[in-house]
């Protein structure tokens, strides 16, 4: 059974290499009229003749709450006559736009902008001209509008637009969306998208991040920061969203909830400490158990001896360490952890360049060393870093016992246990079993991929220590299930989010924030009220919390085996939020759910997980994905894809050959081209109002509920419950 598992959860890292998180769109070229046949070239039927994209870039420059973006996009006319072609470009809904400019191959042209009813219309003349409901996408939207021509047979365009907006201010914080969905518009991915957002503040900048992206971060000041997301050959398919707040609290915190119904409502709250320019970290005490045994050899141990050398380097006068490298028995540094000094350091030093690599694996006695060696007289965090790239094949090898003695001697000192492991030789169960009951983390450093990188970008994120022990307690206020279950120690630099379920009210309550600085108790307030946002316009969190929900569920079925319970959970939350796991997968087109072990759904371009598991040969896809070729790998592959649904900032969507997709809160399973409402699935003989498309009552529909709009957007053919009543859109 356990094996079966391994196997079908690699599945979900398939899954998420197949599955980029896409992002970054534009506006588009319509040709107008279009081409009749021999036009499109020939092939498969093409429903859309929109102008391909061949790059996108994007620059934004925003100061305190005005944007000025900056769009440059290359079309390419794909026919082989020359075309007149109508340029759209649909502004943020609700969007301030005060002024925009245009240019065609770099020459200015008139253009017009459209309010939300004009665009509307224009719209809706392309939707029955082109019979393509995409462009509902953007209803309750303004445009920009332009006309462009000529547009010569194979040749390209290049169009940019400037814009400014004031964005608004909610619940604490700024939000910021840029148009993104245009995936359904060109035929080709993109070759290269880029996306350059530029924040500066009079006030201090906090908690920045994005929950439709993954978006890279760089502090500039306490006031300032540039955001960045590029990516190659891609289709992009949802707005970028991108929050900010400003403030003077040493500890920001903002609060963002959804709550639609009478159902209980979904919260994601972001911690911000202080830069780390900015911040007055605490001491802290490393303790580094690093493997030296024969595997080790060559060039592991000396990427292994440089990361601890440099993480040695960046130590401060308050911090403590020890170094504690083990084979079949372990040897120290020094007995107890040294203070930081010059002298200590340059010691520490010589002592690691002197590792060499031999003998065998004793992780239950080196780990008991490491703890022993703790020095009790530091004030703040204590944090293990264990290194190893193979099994233990000395002393205790019993996973479950090596993880309850590194507990029962872990309960005195309290120390976070922090695993790197190295290859996939490693015991994946026995690291992640580890980290989870030490409060810390397990990474897995794959072949290709550098160690002293990994320990050192690592480094610098707990460089400086700002609150451990952390504790979040709510009062007038009932939060629940909220995932991370135990929240970590707070670092300078680095966003803390936590995920969860609330009932009643929030305008109320007040969330503490506690935990002790450099062995002092230290606690922070927070009026909900001051903090809070709720909207019905959040509709992303709900499918994140279960993202999180469902990484932690499948890491206990991984560490404590199948159990009933905990699968039908894993289920609920994947049909009702879209999110594919091992045990309901919805993944093929035509294939429908599959809850059913122990023989897994085909994923796209790899076959059945348990035939790749038996093969034991190399496979790759269209994408580029390489199949496992072991148990062991599969068991890496396995936690590092369950880590990243753990630690999820968005949640994931599908693309491509991949039959699921999440619009608006609700997710939509495909089927012969027609999209059903999973929601539906538990309303099995409700009877659906039948509306013809791109009918007049179709548009009346649309005009009467806007909110129908993005999800008749998805196709032709589509089924969704919306308000207890259920529409099937038909042909």
């Amino acid at each position: 059974m356990r094996d079966r598992l391994v196997r079908a959860i690699v599945a979900a890292t398939a899954l998420l290499a197949l599955l980029p998180t896409v992002g970054a769109a534009d506006g588009i070229i319509i040709p107008i009229p279009y081409p009749m046949p021999p036009w499109p070239p020939p092939g498969p039927r093409q429903e859309r003749y929109s102008l391909d994209i061949k790059y996108h870039r994007v620059e934004t420059v925003i100061e305190d709450q005005v944007a000025t973006t900056h769009v440059d996009e290359l079309f390419e006319n794909p026919y082989n006559v020359d075309v007149e072609g109508i340029y759209i470009f649909p502004l943020p809904k609700g969007a301030a736009v005060d002024r925009f400019s245009l240019k065609v191959d770099g020459k200015p042209v008139e253009g017009e902008m459209l309010d939300a009813d004009e665009a509307a219309v224009e719209y809706r003349k392309l939707i029955n001209q082109n019979k393509d409901p995409a462009l509902l996408e953007y209803m309750g939207r303004g445009a920009v509008k332009a006309r462009v021509y000529p547009i010569p047979a194979k040749g390209k365009k290049r169009v940019e637009i400037t814009y400014a907006e004031l964005l608004r201010y909610d619940g604490g914080l700024v939000k910021f969306v840029y148009p993104l969905d245009t995936e359904r518009f060109s035929r080709e991915a993109i070759e290269d998208v880029d996306v350059e957002v530029s924040l500066k503040t009079s006030a201090s900048l906090e908690n920045v991040f994005s929950p439709s992206h993954k978006v890279q971060l760089e502090r500039k000041a306490p006031n300032a920061a540039v955001v960045k997301y590029h990516v190659k050959n891609v289709k992009p398919a949802e707005d970028l969203i991108l929050y900010y707040g400003v403030g003077d609290a040493e500890m920001g915190a903002s609060l963002l909830a959804h709550k639609e119904g009478g159902e209980d409502g979904y919260a994601i709250l972001i911690i911000t400490p202080p830069a780390p320019a900015a911040a007055t970290p605490g001491p802290k005490e490393l303790l580094f158990v690093v493997d030296v045994s024969g595997s080790m050899a060559g060039e592991k141990i000396e990427q292994v001896k440089e990361a601890v050398s440099y993480c040695l380097n960046q130590l401060g006068p308050g911090d403590r360490f020890n170094v504690i490298p083990f084979n079949e028995q372990p040897t120290l540094f020094r007995d107890k952890a040294v203070a930081a000094t010059p002298e200590n350091v340059a010691a520490g030093l010589a002592f690691v360049k002197k590792l060499a690599a031999g003998g065998g694996t004793n992780v239950d006695g080196a780990l008991a060393k490491g703890l022993a060696s703790a020095s009790a007289e530091q004030a703040g965090p204590t944090m293990v870093v264990f290194l190893t790239d193979g099994k233990p094949t000395v002393g205790e090898r019993n996973v479950v016992d090596i993880v309850a003695n590194v507990v029962a001697a872990n309960r005195d000192v309290d120390a976070r246990l922090f695993c790197f492991g190295v290859g996939y030789r490693v015991k994946a169960e026995l690291l992640d079993a580890l980290a989870l009951k030490n409060g810390g983390t397990a990474q897995y450093v794959e072949p290709a991929e550098d160690v002293e990188l990994a320990v050192t970008s690592f480094y610098d994120k707990i460089a400086k220590p700002v609150l451990s022990g952390v504790e979040l307690a709510w009062e007038n206020a009932e939060f629940y299930d909220s995932y991370p279950p135990a929240v970590p120690d707070i670092f300078a630099g680095m966003q803390l989010s936590v995920l969860g379920r609330y009932k009643g009210e929030l305008a109320d309550g007040v969330l503490v924030l506690a935990g002790e600085r450099a062995g002092k108790a230290e606690s922070f307030r927070y009026r909900l009220r001051d903090v809070a946002g709720e909207s019905r316009d959040n509709k992303f969190i709900p499918a994140l919390w279960a993202t999180r929900k469902i990484g932690f569920l499948l890491e206990q079925i991984k560490l404590e085996g199948e159990d009933k319970e905990l699968i039908d959970a894993v289920v609920a939350l994947s049909k009702r939020y879209g999110i594919p796991t091992p045990y309901t997968s919805y993944l093929v087109e035509d294939a429908g759910p599959v809850i059913s072990r122990p023989s897994p759904t085909v994923w796209p371009g790899l076959g059945r997980p348990e035939e790749l598991a038996s093969a034991g040969t190399w496979m790759q896809d269209r994408e580029g994905f390489r199949a496992p070729a072991s148990a062991d790998e599969l068991s890496v592959r396995e936690s590092k894809a369950i880590g990243s649904l753990k630690r999820a900032a968005v949640a994931p969507s599908a693309y491509g050959d991949v039959a699921v997709r999440h619009v608006e809160g609700k997710s939509f399973r495909r089927s012969g081209g027609f999209w059903r409402d999973l929601a539906l699935d538990e309303e099995a003989g409700r009877a659906a109002v039948e509306v013809k498309f791109a009918s007049e009552e179709y548009f009346e529909l649309i005009k009467k509920h806007p909110a129908l709009a993005p999800y008749f957007a998805l196709g032709e053919e589509v089924e969704v419950l919306f308000d207890g009543v259920a529409y099937r859109v038909k042909l």
